[in-house]
């Protein structure tokens, strides 16, 4: 039964019950000017409730809309944060293999500097014995060529690189 059958209902059982006392207390069934106000008052009472509860139907739709709206909204919420926080989680993956590619990177730039020294030293090396080898004399001293300086550091290079794969 919803609110307006039931106001209905209510104010024919009022208006009965009080025709009935009228037709029990007036031996002339006219109405008594008291509960005449009564029954006006009653049915003044019962209009502003019919309305108040129409304007609280109206309302309590519209709350229920906008809590409709509210839950899509977080929702759509729900599921942005969650693909904002897959993309951080690529993100910190991808950065952390980069920090790990960058660390290798310096390390090869430390082992190639290295090796550099060390050839330099083998070359400074080979110079000191091959002056020894002339007794101090430059003329005698055999040079050797820039071709065969650059063939020495290239095969080391690509040694190294081999080895490093």
């Amino acid at each position: 039964m919803t609110y307006p059958d039931l106001a209905e209902v209510l104010q024919a059982r009022i208006l009965a019950d009080l025709k009935a006392r009228q037709v029990g207390h007036t031996p002339r069934n006219r109405p008594d000017p008291d509960e005449c106000r009564r029954v006006e008052t009653l049915e003044a009472h019962i209009a502003t409730l019919e309305e108040a509860l129409a304007k609280a139907e109206v309302l309590g739709e519209r709350r229920r809309q906008e809590a409709e709206t509210a839950a899509k909204r977080m929702e759509a919420l729900e599921a942005h944060i969650s693909r904002l926080e897959e993309a951080v989680a690529k993100a910190e993956a991808l950065g952390e293999q980069r920090r790990q590619e960058a660390q290798a990177a310096a390390k090869r730039a430390d082992d190639l500097l290295a090796e550099l020294v060390e050839m330099t030293s083998e070359l400074v090396e080979m110079s000191k014995r091959m002056a020894d080898s002339s007794n101090g004399d430059p003329s005698r001293m055999p040079a050797p060529s820039m071709d065969e300086l650059m063939n020495s550091i290239r095969r080391t290079i690509q040694q190294d690189i081999k080895g490093s794969k």
